[in-house]
């Protein structure tokens, strides 16, 4: 009889360890049920706080906004996107008209003109209303915090940046002065192609060299080949990279929060090159205030006593401390000097060209 009790309370005790341990579970099992009710509720509850949300800013009392697909939360339409943006744009454009809206990542709104009667009204009609540009990480960095003439915000400190460099650059007169050194430039290259007739040519390399010994002119009062070599090459290099940045998309620009990571390297690789930039560029300028200190401030190089783009700012520096930043950041003045050169190249060439 004591065996057969022994036996029973070992068997009671394993019946009771098994029902605990599946209450156990079974507790486990509500737990998790009631996560995932919670988990699913949040979701749902954020997704119509955010519709609500953007409902809301579109009708409070602003415009209406044009008509556009939906978004989807957070992520927006960034994952319809396709590489052909061009194409997309104007398939989206035949569904939504000629004027549609998107957003990408959190908040950004895009707004697509599909009509040159809507570009005219926005370049030029509202000039005023569109003259900012989309500050990028990229662009921010290139640009000391998008401090220069090209995506700087339309504000007292781009005023006078523009007013130095229509003034000094793009006026009829200094037009006018390097005229016949474009015709030389353009003509020295159509003659260099021509010899070459049978023979491969790197037309990239020989079109950046043009325009870069042309801009030079006007901001240096010289070409590349005076600087050296290797510089034009350095030059067109470091400017390559520097565009195949811009052309990255980088998730720091739809998502801000987090831009601290740098998630793509963006920011890296815009500063690397942006520090060569700078290294090519002060190399110039020091070169010209060395030159300076042992000529006359009436010539400095020129001819006739005429000074150059560069001389310019130097004589400004003394005036106005905030011309100084703008020394290291020459290159910008590239960017509007390559679409002055390509204007000035079909003038002289035609459409051909």
């Amino acid at each position: 009889m004591g065996t057969v009790s022994v036996l029973y309370v070992e068997e009671q005790r394993k019946c009771t360890i098994t029902q605990i341990y599946h209450l156990q579970n079974e507790k486990m099992i509500q737990l998790n049920d009631q996560e995932l009710i919670l988990v699913t509720i949040s979701v749902a509850i954020l997704a119509m706080l955010w519709y609500k949300l953007t409902l809301s800013s579109s009708s409070n009392g602003a415009p209406s906004l044009p008509p556009g697909p939906r978004s989807l939360p957070v992520v927006g339409y960034l994952p319809f996107l396709s590489p052909d943006l061009h194409k997309q744009f104007t398939n989206m454009a035949n569904t939504y008209g000629p004027i549609f809206k998107f957003y990408l990542g959190m908040s950004k709104l895009y707004v697509v003109i599909n009509t040159p009667e809507l570009a005219k009204a926005v370049v030029r009609d509202q000039d005023e209303a569109f003259s900012n540009r989309d500050q990028t990480v990229a662009a921010s960095i290139i640009s000391y915090g998008c401090q220069d003439l090209v995506v700087s915000k339309n504000n007292s400190h781009w005023r006078k940046l523009r007013k130095i460099f229509v003034h000094e650059v793009m006026s009829s007169k200094s037009l006018e002065a390097c005229g016949c050194f474009r015709r030389d430039q353009v003509r020295r290259t159509i003659m260099n192609v021509f010899s070459n007739i049978g023979t491969p040519i790197n037309i990239s390399e020989i079109a950046f060299m043009t325009e870069a010994n042309v801009i030079t002119s006007m901001i240096f009062d010289t070409t590349l080949d005076h600087f050296g070599d290797s510089f034009g090459a350095e030059l067109q290099m470091v400017s390559a990279k520097i565009v195949e940045i811009f052309g990255q998309p980088n998730l720091s620009d739809f998502f801000p929060s987090l831009a601290r990571f740098d998630l793509q390297g963006i920011e890296r690789d815009m500063k690397k090159q942006r520090d060569k930039l700078d290294n090519i560029f002060t190399s110039i300028v020091e070169e010209r205030i060395k030159s300076s200190s042992t000529k006359s401030q009436d010539g400095v190089g020129q001819d006739n006593g005429k000074k150059d783009f560069l001389q310019i700012l130097l004589d400004l520096k003394d005036k106005e401390e905030w011309i100084i930043d703008q020394l290291l950041r020459l290159e910008r003045i590239i960017d509007l000097g390559n679409w002055w050169v390509d204007r000035h190249l079909m003038c002289l060439y035609g459409e051909a060209w």
